[in-house]
C-alpha cells in the first residue's frame, strides 16, 4: 500500500511540475524526455498529460502502457484512478475562489449549498 501511494504521490509530482510549462502557447520541446523519465524514476508503467491554458488544451497525450505486462497503450483519453487526490484538487479550486473574493474560508457551507445537510443539524448548520 505505501508504494502503492507513494506512485500515486509521483504521478500528482510530475502533473503538478508540468503545470510551469502552462507559460507557453505550445508544449515545451523537452516534453517526452521529461515524462519519460518521469516514468523511469518513480516507476510507474504510463500516465496522461494534459496542459490546459485559457481553457484550450495545448497538449493532451498518453504515454506507456496502462498495466505491466499488458501492451494497452495509454492514451490522451485513459482514465486513473487518482483515490484522495480528488480533496487536494477541490481545496486548489476553492482556494482560487477565495483568491478571486467569491467566497471566504470562514463561510459555513450552508450558506454555499443550502441542500448541504449532514447526519448531525447541529454539524450541518456551523
Amino acid at each position: 500500500m505505501p508504494h502503492t501511494r507513494l506512485k500515486r504521490t509521483a504521478i500528482i509530482f510530475v502533473g503538478l511540475t508540468l503545470v510551469s510549462f502552462v507559460r507557453a502557447q505550445s508544449p515545451p520541446p523537452d516534453l517526452d524526455a521529461y515524462v519519460a523519465s518521469s516514468l523511469k524514476t518513480f516507476e510507474v508503467p504510463g500516465m496522461a498529460v494534459a496542459i490546459v491554458k485559457d481553457s484550450k488544451i495545448i497538449v493532451a497525450k498518453g504515454y506507456g502502457v496502462r498495466k505491466l505486462g499488458d501492451p494497452t497503450a495509454v492514451d490522451e483519453f485513459t482514465l486513473f484512478g487518482i483515490g484522495s487526490n480528488t480533496k487536494a484538487f477541490t481545496t486548489a479550486a476553492l482556494a482560487m475562489l477565495v483568491d478571486q473574493g467569491k467566497l471566504s474560508w470562514d463561510d459555513p457551507v450552508y450558506q454555499r449549498l443550502p441542500g448541504f445537510v449532514m447526519y448531525d443539524l447541529y454539524a450541518s448548520t456551523k
